[in-house]
């Protein structure tokens, strides 16, 4: 079984490319969060400052995707402050969320390590069948991630007209590469006209 793991969390400021700071502050409070493989890192939602810098505000969480087993390990995060590069999160309470199904998934950004969209395509045709999950799929804009000198590459993806019990494995298991930097991590969503924006 695997649930959505929700922190408060404080702070004034972030990096809008915080997912890489963010896993190396969690793996040292949680020395065995990378053996767990389909363990997640969802990237932290905050208002947008610029270009480069994200507020935070009092609905702003962390959220780790974790095996229900794993719940009480992660809440010693509780009191802990996370250092992303200068930006201090002192992180507080925590609930769990289970995974809704819907027929519609959605995740800002899916990396299979392929630049070009319809190779980014195959990809996802590909691994949605050694999944045998059947649905029809939607690549949106492309989108970047930086990871100290390497900058990572994919697209917003949304799946559609799947199947209940294929919904919830999926956010299970999510698709592509790199679920601890927050990539390939699925939510529902009631629309398919999410993708475009």
């Amino acid at each position: 079984m695997t649930v959505d793991l929700i922190f408060s969390i404080r702070g004034t400021s972030i990096p809008r490319d915080h997912g890489f700071a963010l896993w190396r502050e969690l793996r040292n409070c949680l020395p065995w969060l990378d053996a767990e493989d389909f363990a997640g890192i969802h990237a932290i939602r905050g208002a947008p400052a610029n270009d480069e810098m994200l507020l935070l505000t009092q609905r702003t969480k962390l959220v780790l995707r974790l095996p229900r087993a794993r719940v009480a390990d992660a809440q010693s995060l509780q009191g802990r402050q996370l250092d992303l590069g200068g930006y201090v999160l002192q992180i507080g309470a925590s609930r769990q969320r289970p995974l809704l199904a819907f027929a519609t998934l959605y995740s800002q950004l899916v990396c299979t390590g392929s630049d070009d969209e319809l190779e980014f395509h195959r990809d996802i045709a590909a691994q949605l069948g050694q999944l045998d999950v059947a649905c029809k799929f939607i690549c949106g804009k492309q989108r970047a991630l930086r990871a100290e000198q390497t900058e990572l590459r994919g697209y917003s993806l949304m799946l559609h007209d799947l199947a209940l019990e294929q919904s919830t494995f999926l956010q299970q298991v999510g698709l592509g590469e790199h679920r601890k930097l927050g990539c390939g991590i699925f939510v529902p969503h009631k629309s398919i006209a999410a993708v475009a924006a």
